[in-house]
């Protein structure tokens, strides 16, 4: 298999070890808050120890072996990251929003060798039973672990050896296997404590799912790198989340741009919640410049993060002492790699020009799970292209312009979706917007929109195309406007466009 090789790097602990350090140094304090189930870094790290136990003397797990696991948000995910990470196994953890069918094609695909769920699962393990029989599925419930640890089982020293494959979200092809070394996740860890200025006395609050680098790698696994304390929540619940944040104990969190509009507009509001806070994270899609603003207007410091799965994921950030202003930038390239803009020659762009973004460091992902042919082709020397247009002002503060597949071509003019929908969203009663690209005899291609409006009643079509021909050039104005109830999304609340276009297609 194709991979990145990296030679001396400056690693000098096992992850593991960090949390056995943490647990000598400071054995009473709270590690993790679970359903008012408060362990501390003791007895997290005897959890660990129990686990490693149960890999290597029960189920004989070896080195380089993948176990997959589907679960919501619970302490044993965390157990089992560390286990891998101490022994050398693979960990793959698994998108419970996917179909039987697509959570089948990644378990053979990466001929996973124990499934770890829980009974919240029953009904899909039913279908994983019968249509793969061979696999080994664990309830986590259910284990009975040995008391007494028979041998203390020295941790791996080759840390680019895989920790974890993480599949994309597939929002505009098929998901594909991203494989993170232990490097990769110990200098997004640096990249994150450099971002968020985290310390012991740091409270994260996580109810963002950790099958995702978004929930387990922005801060909760490098929060408790720095021996901080940890509030998970089993999934996000928008009353569940208000409760959290009256205790007013945290000091980070990270919110994707769809909890923070509810939040924003739940009828329990209270911006007093939100006094702890630092700061809010948010990323993994273009967020709403108004949407930040009106955080901000209420004292509430909102900091963004660019990356994907492939770089672990943070690549480029805001912190928290930095100028947040203009809305909407993401902010300068994160401490631990390199970010550039390349045009289509793979020259650097000028201040303010549109390219794809590349991105180089420690950070980025090894190579695609069984695919040479990707991984090669989205390297170019050793830079990663992220498929992602943007561009960079006098401060060297990026901006994200849109996904390049997303990008219409319409008569040989390049139409930016992100830009329409950002003027859509801002038309009286439009909730949300997506733009896409359609087969045109004439132009290549044109645009077309679909919008989530509050009332049909109040929506009027006519003023809106009115108003778009005001502010952007005839060929970026989508040539139908349809109306949707729901946008598809992902577990992180990008709207996913591969099932639009499925569903435009089927309208026909």
């Amino acid at each position: 298999m194709l991979e990145r090789k990296i030679k001396n790097f400056p690693m000098e602990n096992n992850l593991y070890q960090n949390i056995e350090k943490n647990a000598f140094k400071s054995p009473n304090r709270i590690a993790i808050n679970y359903q008012n189930n408060v362990i501390t870094y003791s007895g997290f790290l005897k959890k660990i120890d129990l686990f490693v136990e149960y890999f290597t003397y029960d189920l004989k797990i070896k080195k380089g072996e993948r176990i997959a696991i589907l679960v919501y948000n619970r302490t044993e995910f965390l157990s089992i990251f560390y286990t891998c990470a101490k022994l050398g196994i693979i960990l793959v953890p698994i998108n419970w929003r996917l179909t039987s069918y697509e959570i089948i094609h990644i378990l053979q695909n990466v001929a996973a060798k124990y499934l770890f769920s829980d009974s919240d699962f029953s009904g899909t393990l039913k279908v994983l039973k019968t249509e793969t029989p061979k696999l080994n599925i664990i309830n986590l419930d259910c284990i009975k672990f040995t008391k007494a640890i028979k041998y203390k089982k020295k941790c791996i020293k080759n840390y680019n050896l895989p920790l974890l494959i993480v599949y994309t979200s597939g929002t505009t092809g098929k998901p594909k296997g991203a494989v993170l070394s232990q490097i990769a996740i110990y200098y997004n860890i640096l990249n994150s404590i450099n971002m968020h200025k985290f310390n012991s006395k740091s409270h994260v609050l996580t109810v963002i799912p950790l099958f995702h680098v978004g929930g387990l790698n922005i801060q909760t696994v490098p929060a408790l790198h720095k021996g901080a304390q940890v509030t998970i929540h089993k999934k996000f619940e928008i009353y569940e989340t208000f409760k959290e944040l009256k205790k007013g104990i945290h000091s980070h969190t990270v919110f994707v741009p769809t909890i923070l509009e509810l939040l924003l507009n739940n009828k329990n509001w209270d911006t007093s919640v939100f006094s702890s806070l630092k700061a809010i994270t948010t990323g993994s899609t273009i967020v709403s410049s108004d949407l930040i603003k009106a955080y901000e207007d209420k004292n509430i410091p909102i900091i963004q993060v660019y990356g994907s799965t492939e770089t672990a994921p943070i690549a480029i950030c805001q912190k928290i002492s930095n100028d947040r202003f203009p809305f909407g930038t993401v902010g300068k390239v994160a401490k631990y790699n390199k970010a550039k803009i390349f045009d289509k020659d793979f020259n650097d762009t000028p201040v303010g020009a549109i390219g794809e973004i590349g991105i180089k460091g420690l950070n980025l992902f090894s190579y695609y799970w069984k695919d040479k042919y990707k991984s090669k082709h989205v390297f170019k020397n050793n830079w990663f292209m992220t498929g992602d247009y943007g561009k960079k002002d006098k401060k060297n503060q990026f901006y994200i312009v849109g996904r390049k597949e997303n990008i219409i071509i319409s008569g040989g003019e390049n139409i930016y979706p992100a830009e329409i929908e950002k003027i859509l969203n801002k038309e009286n009663n439009v909730v949300e917007s997506a733009v896409f690209g359609i087969p045109d005899n004439k132009w290549q291609e044109i645009p077309i929109a679909f919008v989530k409006i509050n009332s049909k009643s109040k929506f009027n079509l006519s003023k809106c195309k009115s108003n778009l021909k005001e502010k952007l050039a005839s060929y970026k104005i989508p040539k139908n406007i349809l109306l949707i109830e729901d946008f598809p999304k992902n577990a992180l609340g990008k709207i996913d466009y591969k099932l639009l276009k499925e569903y435009y297609d089927s309208l026909k």
